[in-house]
């Protein structure tokens, strides 16, 4: 299978992946930074989780499938190769048809035999080093993949490296104490991403010991949710949620009102758009997101206004300038009870410029009449609030529901 290139994507690509995800999910892009309070409330709260996540076996399969490579014999020539050659067929496998599979939440099952650039591995990689599915290098920090394939030729070669370049230490194979797959593993035949009641009993065990990003004498909100019904629970810091959080609920109620906060900065954003197109470059516009401005703050503006930005700062961090000006002029534009959101016009172009350059739309130049010219409005999605990746924090624990 010479023809599945391997690449490595790093982190920036992931945040990207997110990006792409993000505006998916909720219906419009990231574009003026709000994406980035998502994303740290989200590893603060769920650490390990991404929003390509889909089901919670593949937090199993993929450290088999590093087993089973290790155990492969003859051993072979090109362990990164063979890896992407062994992951692909679990895709194959998995792929529901009439002969089985998982109709579920297969990575890569709707276009299989053909190749992708995020497989399974890749989405979860970060979560098996945060739930402890694969273990710490000798200096403390997580193993790379292409430090996995390294590892795996260690017995062929007298000298290995890292991707500093530096030389391995003997080091003991990180995936340790993992339970043995199930008979059908070996075989050929059709999988499913169902687990046994073994398994959800070892996963569970795993996700309740994951810690407190900020407080590792403390557990993450993710561990106290497991076993827990999510379904019915529409937002994350809902008050069933707020009630489990212990000392994350006032983080929590602060994620919400951040949530809310964005959901009107993103009401803005369009409702900015729509009106320079109009107004500017003199094309009449629909009062879709303008209109949707007002159906948003009355809907959100009440939880928005009681954000404490001090606090929300010290949660979420250094923000970039720009995007953090945006989010405190939001914020006292939603106090101030006014229905006109022109006066935010040029701190969201500055925001917005940070981040996107000339493909900005809210820029005053021949650039942003161009970009301009080209959004429809019918066709932006309306402002939501963050999601925290909920879906995918449910999807995930559904596996666990009512496990001991």
């Amino acid at each position: 299978m010479s023809s599945f290139g391997f690449t490595f994507l790093s982190r920036k690509a992931l945040g990207q992946a997110e990006q792409m995800m993000f505006g998916a999910n909720a219906g419009v892009r990231d574009e003026v930074g709000f994406l980035i309070v998502h994303q740290r409330y989200s590893d603060h709260l769920f650490p390990g989780t991404s929003v390509l996540h889909t089901r919670l076996r593949y937090a199993l399969l993929i450290p088999w499938l590093y087993q089973s490579l290790r155990a492969k014999r003859p051993i072979p020539k090109d362990f990164a190769q063979a890896f992407i050659d062994i992951e692909h067929r679990l895709t194959g496998r998995l792929q529901f048809g009439d002969d089985g599979g998982e109709p579920d939440g297969v990575i890569g099952g709707e276009v299989y035999p053909r190749a992708i650039s995020q497989p399974p591995a890749y989405v979860y990689w970060t979560a098996l080093a945060k739930w402890g599915l694969i273990g710490t290098r000798p200096d403390g920090r997580p193993w790379s993949r292409p430090d996995m394939a390294r590892l795996l030729t260690a017995g062929s070669k007298r000298s290995m490296h890292d991707d500093d370049g530096k030389p391995f230490e003997t080091a003991a194979w990180p995936i340790t104490g993992l339970i043995d797959p199930p008979i059908e593993w070996d075989s050929d035949g059709k999988l499913t991403l169902e687990m046994s009641a073994k398994e959800k009993e070892f996963l569970a065990c795993k996700l309740r010991a994951v810690r407190s990003p900020s407080d590792p004498s403390e557990p993450s909100l993710l561990s106290k949710l497991v076993g827990q019904p999510l379904d019915d629970i529409v937002h994350c810091w809902g008050d069933e949620i707020l009630g489990l959080a212990g000392k994350d609920a006032s983080r929590l109620k602060r994620a919400g009102q951040a949530a809310a906060l964005s959901a009107i900065g993103r009401a803005i954003y369009a409702a900015l758009v729509e009106s320079l197109k109009e107004v500017r470059d003199k094309r009449p516009q629909d009062d879709l997101h303008r209109k949707d401005l007002g159906e948003v703050v009355e809907d959100w503006g009440s939880q928005a206004a009681a954000l404490d930005f001090a606090q929300f700062h010290d949660d979420v961090g250094i923000l970039p300038a720009p995007v953090e000006s945006a989010l405190r002029e939001t914020l006292a534009w939603v106090r101030s009870r006014k229905k006109d959101p022109t006066a935010l016009l040029n701190v969201y172009a500055r925001a917005e410029y940070s981040r996107k350059g000339d493909r900005a739309r809210l820029a005053n130049s021949q650039f942003g009449v161009d970009r301009r010219l080209e959004w429809q409005g019918e066709k932006h999605g309306f402002a939501e609030p963050l999601h925290y990746r909920w879906g995918n924090i449910k999807r995930l624990l559904r596996d666990l529901e009512g496990v001991a």
